[in-house]
């Protein structure tokens, strides 16, 4: 009996596959992990891993293991209709410095070399050609990263609106192609005192719409981005004063073709809820309903120019200049950042090349922490899957140091640290 219930779910499932792709399962990801050791003796100083960023670049200032592992399906393709599904899975390790690393904390009985950390990064589906009056448009729902862009050699995501949602994208509109998307930033409990009542987490949705491939010239275009942050607060939370301040960040972006490369120049604003999106790495993830602590911002503006050009057959170089400034919340001095970051590179040959990365940083930061400069020269010898400035997998070996008022205060002041590292992503 239990077998004849099972038929009509057998043909079901049966039917599915029938309808499905026979495409492979895609395995994609990106990784990187190494090895280091100073002239002082010991591990390296990193003064920028994950969210703080590299902002007198990355190259030999990356203390951790980082793995993504993504895989991705297409589980159906039929008169112009297609299906897609998409998983990744991270794990972030801080201390590089043993065979066994577990995911255990130190504190709940791991070893020393313990403190790892396990994240489900993403998971949705994706349809594409399936709005009749768009069928160049595709929906997605579920968690994702939401068309990122980041400046790969300071490991800064400059527009980064990740997490759960739901959207339409490349719907053609005029000359251009808009995307409307829906996310939300689940905040925890902020309210002390008397108003501390345990009433939970608060909902914090934005509304992400993007239009892109605006022409402007020949080779050039130009995207406009605008998030707008509100809070939904349960009945129970306004009661309770939580507070419900919405927010606004707004980004323009010019892409163009320069010297064999490109250049892209971008311009972003933060308002209230989303004060600091043209501040922080990660720029348009968090809308808080109130700020985090007084000293938060309240405002902000960022200026980026970078790209990667060609200064000879065997030269390519990346390079990015930024400069923000923030408002704070509170009776503070405003904050201003800049960064100059020059990574030229020399290709020996179709897999043998040079890599020099100069860095400079000024930071006018926040009273507990005081102003700092930081100065950094690092040199390393790669080997590539390509003679492309992105080409990977890399090993590299490198040695440089950093000079400045954060290398005094780690007193790493123009020690010279050696290290190996592989960087891959496929």
């Amino acid at each position: 009996m239990a077998k004849i219930k099972a038929l009509p779910i057998a043909l079901a499932i049966a039917s599915a596959l029938t309808a499905a792709s026979a495409s492979a399962v895609e395995f994609h990801g990106y990784a990187r992990a190494g090895l280091s050791t100073t002239s002082d003796g010991g591990e390296q100083t990193c003064y920028g891993n994950g969210a703080n960023g590299h902002w007198t670049g990355r190259l030999g200032d990356e203390c951790d293991t980082y793995v993504e592992l993504g895989l991705a399906q297409e589980v159906y393709n039929r008169d112009g209709k297609v299906f897609k599904i998409e998983a990744m899975w991270a794990t972030d390790i801080g201390n590089q410095g043993n065979d066994y690393q577990s995911l255990q904390r130190t504190d709940e009985g791991g070893e020393p070399w313990s403190e790892g950390d396990w994240a489900f990064r993403q998971f949705y589906a994706t349809g594409k050609g399936v709005l009749g009056f768009a069928p160049e448009a595709t929906i997605w729902a579920g968690k994702r990263y939401y068309q990122r862009k980041d400046i790969h050699w300071l490991d800064v995501f400059y527009l980064s609106n990740s997490g759960y949602g739901a959207g339409v994208e490349g719907l053609k509109v005029g000359p251009g192609q808009l995307s409307v998307a829906v996310t939300n930033f689940d905040m925890p409990e902020r309210v002390e005192g008397d108003n501390a009542q345990g009433l939970g987490t608060i909902q914090n949705n934005k509304l992400d719409i993007r239009y892109s491939g605006i022409p402007l010239w020949a080779g050039a275009n130009l995207e406009l981005v605008g998030i707008y942050g509100f809070a939904d607060l349960t009945d129970a939370q306004d009661d309770a004063n939580y507070g419900d301040d919405d927010g606004y960040f707004v980004m323009a972006e010019v892409s163009h073709g320069l010297m064999g490369g490109f250049n892209k120049i971008v311009l972003q604003y933060g308002k209230d809820a989303m004060g600091h999106g043209a501040w922080a790495n990660f720029g348009g993830t968090e809308s808080l309903n109130r700020p985090w602590w007084d000293g938060q911002q309240e405002t902000s503006w960022r200026f980026i120019d970078f790209g990667v050009i060609k200064l000879s057959a065997d030269i390519e170089m990346g390079y990015s200049l930024v400069y923000q400034e923030a408002e704070l919340y509170g009776d503070y001095d405003d904050l201003t950042k800049l960064s100059i970051v020059a990574r030229p590179t020399y290709k020996w040959n179709d897999v043998m090349s040079t890599s020099i990365e100069v860095g400079y940083s000024d930071d006018e930061g926040y009273p507990w922490e005081g102003d700092y400069d930081q100065t950094k020269v690092m040199i390393s010898q790669n080997w590539s899957a390509g003679k492309s400035f992105w080409a990977r997998p890399q090993i590299r070996l490198y040695a440089g140091s950093f000079w400045g008022d954060a290398a005094e205060d780690r007193d790493d002041d123009g020690n010279v640290r050696f290290g190996a590292q592989v960087e891959a992503w496929w």
